[in-house]
């Protein structure tokens, strides 16, 4: 077993590198909201997305803002009311955008029917992870919800992943054609969900060290 210290270190690592993701996210969908409103957002080649796709990226913002703090142990642990409750919300907000999300890959044009399977499914599984751990939160089954969250969050932040490596694959392939293209970002979009999906699986195989009763007994009040 590694070193508590060594271990914890690793998880504040991941947790501040999952805030900053989320940041970035958080800045990504406030910069779409401005833009949907003057007519300008557009997709990766250009294509415009209707003024209804604010309802995503709108709650899409809202659950990445409480993500970052149902992250925080110290809210968790000092404040469980306040993590119940903002936890509920971001539930909620993450549902949505899984659901408004959806209708992106069918109704908006332009997108060839791999990439539509592609997101349809991420979001599916994304909203399966979510609402697990939510059920697990109400039967008190905490170790459990820990676990199911901390995919979630690494699921859905996948899309800000690839958007961060993708710059990478044109470098590696070039890009002759739109066909092309999608392909190159669809490849970047499955690397993104396995790296971060990956990591969440290292943060919980680290967090193995029996909790102390109080916090367990806090957690579940």
């Amino acid at each position: 077993m590694m070193p508590s210290k060594f271990t914890k270190l690793v998880q504040s690592v991941l947790v501040v590198a999952l805030v900053l993701l989320y940041l970035y996210g958080d800045r990504i969908a406030v910069r779409a909201i401005f833009a949907l409103h003057a007519g300008t957002e557009s997709g990766p080649l250009d294509d415009r997305y209707p003024e209804w796709t604010a309802i995503h990226f709108t709650s899409a913002f809202v659950f990445a803002t409480l993500a970052t703090l149902q992250l925080q142990s110290a809210i968790r642990r000092n404040y469980p009311a306040i993590h119940r409750v903002t936890g509920r919300v971001a539930v909620t907000a993450g549902l949505i955008a899984a659901a408004s999300g959806a209708t992106i890959p069918l109704l908006v044009p332009a997108r060839p029917l791999a990439w539509r399977i592609y997101v349809l499914g991420h979001l599916v599984v994304t909203a399966w992870f979510l609402l697990t751990g939510f059920q697990s939160a109400r039967i008190h089954d905490i170790p459990s919800h820990e676990r199911w969250m901390k995919r979630t969050v690494a699921s859905a932040g996948s899309v800000m992943t690839q958007r961060i490596i993708f710059p990478v694959f044109p470098l590696l392939f070039r890009i002759h054609s739109d066909t092309e293209f999608w392909r190159i970002f669809l490849s970047a979009s499955a690397s993104a969900l396995f790296i971060n999906l990956f990591l969440a699986e290292c943060w919980i195989r680290l967090d193995r060290e029996p909790r102390p009763v109080a916090q367990l007994a806090v957690a579940r009040q």
